[in-house]
């Protein structure tokens, strides 16, 4: 499938999503379209990439609620795009601490 069909179906939920719920009540709806789809994902964490870059709140934090996969390929990377992301939005600050110490967690060596 497609980035862009991928898009559209998730563009498709956020826009449904009933109005009281954050954009992280779909974490587990994105966890499980990962493995449920041809592309391990790829296309649905290339959408959540750039919700992250994005303007919508709602957006940003279904991109954050995943737990299933990383959204950034090293720390590096992964620090500066969610360290925008707390700045814009402090009241995700603690949503991507975890994210940061989930990564180091799985990437500690020794």
């Amino acid at each position: 499938m497609p980035a862009m069909s991928m898009e559209a179906i998730m563009d498709g939920l956020i826009e449904r999503l009933h109005p009281a719920l954050p954009g992280s009540a779909l974490g587990e709806v994105l966890d499980q379209l990962i493995y449920m789809t041809d592309d391990n994902g790829s296309d649905l964490i290339e959408v959540c990439r750039r919700w992250i870059a994005g303007e919508d709140l709602r957006r940003v934090e279904a991109a954050l609620a995943l737990k299933e996969a990383f959204l950034f390929r090293t720390r590096e990377e992964l620090v500066e795009r969610l360290d925008a992301v707390s700045k814009q939005w402090p009241q995700l600050a603690s949503r991507v601490a975890e994210i940061i110490n989930a990564w180091d967690r799985q990437n500690r060596r020794g």
